[in-house]
């Protein structure tokens, strides 16, 4: 039950299913009764929540100070594990493998696995449930990092997990006590390290998958007009602040 809680309620807290519910409402308002001024609110208020959080400057302000907690991976640290904790796919066998997986899956595995190449004796450890597609994220994890040579008896699959907290505390009973890093997105590596300190568990942090970037040229004008892009982007950063208030608020 509070599994569900959390997923609804962070789905409804975004700002473009936020802006349609409100949109919504402001229609009723202003067809179907006489508060025409709440009505013409709840219709100007999302148009302002999309052009704002759909800006590449938004979403920079929004991810980048959550990107930006921890250093990528330094190449000369030696560990025993590689944690990669799990995101979405659609394993639809009409296309590539790698384009079965999210930007942020695919980013994950991409960086464990260079991780292991400087780690031969390393062992992965992939979490990631079967939720919505009859494959785990670990299995397609395990597949994708087969096509680069890794064996099946380099890996562990942790595939009975709902969420980042049920991957954290199954993953640590494995690595409590050796050197491990920690492959997940930058923007989720706060909330993820979080947990493992609550589990008593360090680990090394190896974030992946930037999307608060600054640019190191000036851009075209056009660069900055709301895009679909960004607006993802937002909701990522929005979906782990909110995260750490959840985790705050449940501790």
């Amino acid at each position: 039950m509070t599994f569900l809680l959390k997923k609804w309620l962070g789905l409804l807290l975004m700002p473009l299913t936020l802006s349609i519910i409100l949109f919504i409402f402001g229609l009723g308002f202003l067809w179907l009764t006489k508060y025409q001024t709440a009505g013409k609110l709840c219709v100007t208020i999302p148009v302002f929540l999309l052009i704002g959080f759909g800006m590449r400057p938004v979403s920079i302000f929004i991810n980048r100070p959550l990107e930006q907690t921890y250093p990528p991976f330094p190449d000369t640290q030696p560990v025993e594990f590689i944690i990669v904790l799990g995101h979405v796919h659609v394993s639809d066998p009409t296309i590539p493998l790698n384009s079965q997986l999210t930007e942020a899956a695919a980013a994950r595995i991409t960086e464990a696995i260079r991780i292991k190449k400087l780690n031969p004796q390393a062992k992965l450890i992939l979490a990631g449930s079967i939720i919505g597609d009859p494959i785990s994220n670990a299995e397609m994890y395990a597949r994708y990092a087969e096509g680069f040579g890794i064996h099946r008896a380099d890996m562990t699959l942790i595939e009975d997990t709902k969420d980042t907290e049920g991957d954290v505390s199954e993953v640590s009973l494995i690595v409590k006590g050796h050197t491990a890093a920690l492959v997940t997105s930058a923007t989720h590596m706060p909330r993820a390290m979080q947990l493992f300190i609550k589990e008593g568990v360090p680990v090394i942090p190896a974030p992946t998958q930037y999307v608060g970037q600054y640019p190191q040229t000036e851009l075209p004008l056009y660069a900055y007009l709301p895009s679909g892009r960004y607006m993802m982007y937002s909701e990522m950063g929005l979906h782990e602040w909110i995260g750490q208030l959840w985790n705050r608020f449940r501790d």
